[in-house]
């Protein structure tokens, strides 16, 4: 069955990834507190697209076969992963050095260089989450197992306490990563698993408001007692907000699903893998043209984040219009 509220929690989801990397196009020496409003804010978007991840998967569990599952995956992520990484590949081993690499990367053959990339995703900011997702594809059999268990779901607050003591591990250490997200992939099969129980639960007003106020209640806590980005604070603030949003799309039903929302949704997982080439060659134009970058301000942060969503989508669509079907083998989408 088709899961509208889901498709358009795909169009939120891409927004926030993209919207996180925005931040980094501007400097915000002299609207300091700006930016720490929209990194606690946008950051951490990630959650979004793992619990969405969880719950197509335990949606689509009862039709799963191991091999199809693997060679679907391999085709639709991977192939695509494999691909769009090459020019950035390219340019990190043969003409520029990556920041962000661990000391003695570069000291190895060019050729582990590239395994090394791949297996981490650290060429492109984003990329580090195909190495993760990989994981998550590969264990596959034992979350079906746990799924159709008695008492998995029992585990899920274990699971919330261990990511918030397990920091996200980046693309340096993808299994760490894997556990940290772990929760949030079992907490979206765990809505999708009860969806039927649960879903008329989560449009009730009180419950919106509920999770609401509780997302605003970590997002305080967060700028006054913290002083980082990924705190346990912003963990738990965007796990509650992925019942807000699911909660409100559910409430508003067919009101939610609109032509240009279900655009955006359709081409997420391309504008995933094409946003960073974007924001990155426009970052570099700008530093040439006026030597350094933009002072942030709100308006030209919305401005930049619409544009580039707006670039990658044309990009997308453009590719679609050419290969058809195919475009799915290079961009996801």
């Amino acid at each position: 069955m088709y899961l509208g509220y889901i498709h358009t929690f795909r169009a939120i989801a891409i927004y926030f990834i993209i919207a996180m990397h925005c931040i980094d196009v501007f400097v915000w020496d002299k609207n300091s507190d700006l930016e720490r409003i929209l990194r606690i804010s946008i950051s951490n978007g990630t959650i979004l697209f793992v619990f969405i991840a969880g719950y197509l998967f335990q949606h689509l569990s009862l039709r799963y076969t191991y091999k199809k599952y693997l060679v679907a995956k391999f085709k639709n992520v991977i192939t695509p992963y494999l691909i769009i990484s090459i020019p950035a590949i390219l340019i990190f081993t043969l003409v520029l050095k990556r920041e962000g690499v661990w000391v003695e990367f570069y000291n190895d053959p060019v050729w582990l260089q590239v395994i090394n990339f791949y297996r981490t995703g650290l060429h492109l900011a984003p990329f580090w989450f195909i190495p993760v997702i990989t994981i998550y594809y590969l264990v596959s059999p034992a979350l079906v197992f746990a799924d159709r268990s008695r008492f998995f779901y029992y585990l899920l607050p274990v699971f919330v306490i261990v990511s918030c003591f397990v920091g996200r591990g980046g693309g340096s250490a993808p299994f760490t990563s894997f556990v940290h997200f772990f929760s949030v992939y079992s907490l979206g099969m765990f809505f999708s698993h009860y969806k039927g129980f649960l879903n008329n639960w989560l449009c009730k007003t009180s419950i919106i408001y509920c999770a609401i106020f509780t997302v605003l209640g970590l997002w305080i806590c967060e700028f006054y007692l913290t002083n980082t980005t990924y705190s346990y604070f912003n963990f738990l603030q965007k796990l509650v907000f992925c019942i807000v949003i699911l909660g409100v799309l559910i409430r508003l039903g067919e009101k939610a699903t609109h032509h240009y929302v279900n655009l955006v949704a359709d081409a997420s997982f391309g504008v995933f893998f094409v946003h960073s080439y974007v924001l990155s060659s426009g970052k570099i134009l700008t530093q040439q043209t006026f030597s350094s970058l933009p002072q942030g301000s709100l308006w030209a942060y919305l401005l930049v984040t619409v544009i580039t969503l707006l670039v990658c989508m044309a990009f997308i669509y453009s590719l679609k219009a050419v290969f058809g079907s195919r475009s799915r083998l290079l961009v996801g989408s």
